[in-house]
Parts: structure tokens; C-alpha cells; sequence
């Protein structure tokens, strides 16, 4: 089971964004992603830096930044694998 959480950069702010069974960590990785593309499409500018970190466990699988500028993703983004999330450790 893996857990998606979300806090401010200086983690004054956290908030739990839920849980999901997952495959593998890369799974886990790409819904954040995707997590994170849904709330950047509604109007959230409170998360522009914060931070989504994906756990199973104890276990850091991810740290995933939010979007910092203002620019919005499209729906048809791509939620690809590996190009902004920060895996701590191999999968």
C-alpha cells in the first residue's frame, strides 16, 4: 500500500492525499505524477511549490515537486516516467 502525501516546501504544511495498492514503485510514481497534474488543472495556486511524497511503509519511494510557475498542464500532458520525480532509492 502506498501512501501520498503532500507538505510545503518548509513542511509547516502536510496533508495526507490517500492511499493506493500499487504494482511497483515506478506505478506509485506515475499516479502521483498524475496526482499532481489533476490539482495543478484546478485551481490550486496554494500547492505551487509544495512537495508530494509517496511512501510504502516507512519506505520514501518519491519526493515529486509541484509546479512552481504559472503555467498549467494540459490535459493531454503525458505523465512520463522519471523526468521530475526524485526516487530515492532504486525500484
Amino acid at each position: 500500500m502506498f501512501t501520498f502525501s503532500i507538505r510545503s516546501a518548509d513542511r509547516s504544511n502536510c496533508e495526507t492525499a490517500g492511499r493506493m495498492a500499487l504494482t511497483d514503485d515506478n506505478a506509485a510514481r506515475a499516479f502521483g505524477k498524475a496526482m499532481i497534474r489533476d490539482i495543478a488543472l484546478g485551481d490550486n495556486r496554494q500547492y505551487s511549490g509544495w512537495i508530494m511524497d509517496v511512501t510504502k511503509g516507512e519506505r520514501l519511494v518519491c519526493s515529486i515537486p509541484f509546479p512552481r510557475n504559472e503555467s498549467r498542464p494540459t490535459p493531454s500532458d503525458r505523465v512520463s516516467e522519471g523526468d521530475d520525480a526524485l526516487p530515492t532509492t532504486p525500484s
